[in-house]
């Protein structure tokens, strides 16, 4: 099936779970919206995403799949499907992840044309199913900005800057000022962040003393604090580094930020330590320096906009596995060191300093 998007009315955009996926998905929003700038296009997704990307202008609604709610359950993606329908059919369905059950919410869409990405499972449910390049039995690791942004090509949209974006509202920037006056850090007070949580699994995360000696060190380089950052459920462990730390170290377990307030914070964080998690992505979206401890992922679904990103990792004969938790000795992280992560934020810093 052919379809042009230029003539499409209505466009559903089924987005990533994972937060850097759905950030790493935003050149492609943006080029949906450059190419089709007439059409009603909605962004489908969690409703922490929804949070993060609140105001964006690329698309206009989002459906947030309340998976506790309305559509949890087996018939979840079905009541979906229904509701994105109720606005009349869309014209284009667009998949950005790989798996069924997205394909089933846009059959339940009763979408003219679903456009994804081929999988046995669903193949039978594509219109427009582009192969991805294989590396054997595996996909081929591209960055996945590259990857959504050839899945438009599929539908006629020609987008090739990568550029990562989020927007950002003045109530989140005055929402992030209160809670970090209330965490004792002036306005004008320079600081680094530390992301130390991996709710992908634990074979993410690096180690309490590696954050605690990169802390202490960053501290007696430059005299900045760290603020330690923690998802929901990550309270304990940033606490433990946090106190590990000592006068380095600010706490924020006992009053975590919001999803859509680490947009303002990190763009004012002078850099960021970080596992290979989304936070990584929403610095780089607004051009504060990384630090990423990267072990068991495959650094080529994450190899664009690396200009103020430095990624260190250890080749190791086992990786890089993909697996939620490592069954050997963990080698891949336990191998980097707080002085590789302290001398990459004084190039990072020496190079943005220059600029």
């Amino acid at each position: 099936m052919e379809v042009r998007v230029d003539t499409c009315r209505t466009i559903d955009v089924r987005l990533p779970n994972w937060v850097g996926d759905v950030v790493m998905a935003t050149p492609a929003l943006r080029a949906l919206r450059r190419a089709a700038p007439h059409a009603r296009i909605t962004a489908i997704g969690t409703p922490a995403s929804g949070r993060l990307l609140h105001g964006s202008p690329d698309f206009d609604r989002y459906l947030a799949l309340e998976r506790r709610g309305r559509h949890g359950g087996p018939l979840g993606w079905w009541r979906a499907g229904r509701d994105l329908a109720r606005d009349g059919r869309p014209d284009l369905h667009l998949l950005l992840p790989h798996s069924f059950s997205s394909a089933l919410l846009a059959g339940a869409a009763r979408a003219r044309c679903i456009a994804g990405y081929w999988t046995r499972e669903r193949s039978l449910l594509l219109h427009v199913k582009p192969r991805a390049a294989m590396e054997g039995k595996r996909r081929l690791p591209i960055p996945m900005t590259r990857l959504y942004l050839d899945l438009l090509r599929a539908v006629g949209v020609d987008g090739r800057d990568e550029s990562l974006t989020l927007p950002l509202a003045a109530d989140e920037e005055a929402r992030a000022d209160a809670a970090l006056a209330a965490l004792r850090l002036a306005r004008d007070e320079p600081f680094a962040a530390a992301n130390p949580g991996a709710s992908f699994g634990a074979s993410k995360f690096w180690s309490v003393e590696g954050f605690r000696d990169t802390i202490r060190g960053f501290h007696a380089r430059r005299g900045w604090r760290t603020l330690v950052l923690c998802g929901p459920g990550e309270e304990a462990l940033a606490r433990a580094i946090a106190e590990a730390a000592g006068p380095a170290a600010i706490d924020s377990s006992h009053a975590p930020l919001p999803l859509e307030l680490l947009k303002p914070v990190l763009r004012r964080a002078r850099v960021l330590f970080t596992t290979d998690t989304g936070p990584r992505h929403i610095a780089t979206a607004f051009g504060t320096p990384c630090v990423v401890l990267m072990g068991p992922t495959d650094p080529r679904h994450t190899a664009s906009n690396l200009d103020r990103t430095r990624v260190l990792r250890v080749d190791v004969p086992c990786g890089p596995c993909h697996l939620k938790s490592c069954p050997l000795d963990h080698r891949c992280m336990t191998s980097l060191t707080a002085e590789s992560a302290l001398r990459a934020a004084d190039e990072l810093l020496a190079a943005s300093a220059a600029a």
